[in-house]
């Protein structure tokens, strides 16, 4: 994906470095699915289905990027999990899928998948997949770390474990998410240490304070003028 996103589709298809073949599946039913699809789409010129363990309407990710990648050709198939992948002389050649059927509400609170006990075989060249994970939870729990849902790191609203010292951001704490939301909170994190170092906890002011209102007002300025960057979070 790295590879064709910085250079492009054509540099890429000059010099492969993976065989798709013509019959693809990528497993998954969020952004990072649709991008995966969509991009072998275009590399393969073949048969590309995205494969969905819920229904189209559980599937977190914008409508309109689903329907421009229907236009595109992408297929979709829903109640669909991987089971087992199958090969032949040293090749993939069918994935078989347990057919499944929406349960009660989980945590997510969308319905959750329940295997019917039925399979299907999905011929295939290739397989992608492109799931979500949950955060590693070796560390929290080696240091006794307060956790969150399915092993996330627990935080305060100044972004602070139950360690003192400790801050967390992004998807250890939220679960994977869009990396700009993994941005701004991380930058939300570093003002908070940065107070916390700076014994200013009390001070605190939002990032859109700082950044916005502070630069329109010109105190930005002036406190750089003054010789008081000590005031202001880290950039």
């Amino acid at each position: 994906m790295e590879d064709v996103f910085v250079n492009g589709v054509d540099s890429y298809n000059r010099a492969p470095k993976y065989s798709l073949g013509k019959k693809i599946l990528v497993i998954g039913g969020g952004d990072s699915a649709l991008d995966c699809a969509r991009t072998a789409l275009r590399l393969s010129g073949g048969e590309v289905t995205m494969v969905y363990r819920r229904t189209e309407a559980e599937m977190p990710v914008d409508e309109i990027l689903v329907e421009e990648g229907k236009e595109e050709g992408l297929k979709l198939s829903f109640l669909m999990a991987p089971k087992a992948f199958v090969g032949a002389e040293g090749k993939l050649a069918k994935a078989t899928m347990s057919v499944m059927k929406l349960g009660e509400v989980d945590a997510s609170g969308r319905r959750s998948p329940v295997p019917t006990g039925e399979t299907v075989d999905i011929d295939c060249d290739s397989v992608i997949v492109a799931i979500g994970r949950g955060p590693n939870s070796f560390l929290q729990k080696r240091e006794g770390m307060k956790l969150g849902p399915k092993g996330s790191v627990a935080i305060d609203e100044t972004c602070a474990t139950s360690v003192p010292g400790v801050f967390a951001a992004g998807d250890m704490v939220t679960g994977e998410s869009l990396v700009v939301k993994a941005m701004a909170r991380g930058r939300e994190a570093a003002q908070r240490v940065h107070e916390y170092l700076t014994g200013r906890q009390s001070e605190h002011r939002s990032m859109y304070d700082y950044y916005f209102t502070r630069r329109t007002s010109g105190r930005y300025y002036r406190d750089m003028l003054d010789g008081k960057p000590e005031t202001l979070p880290p950039v």
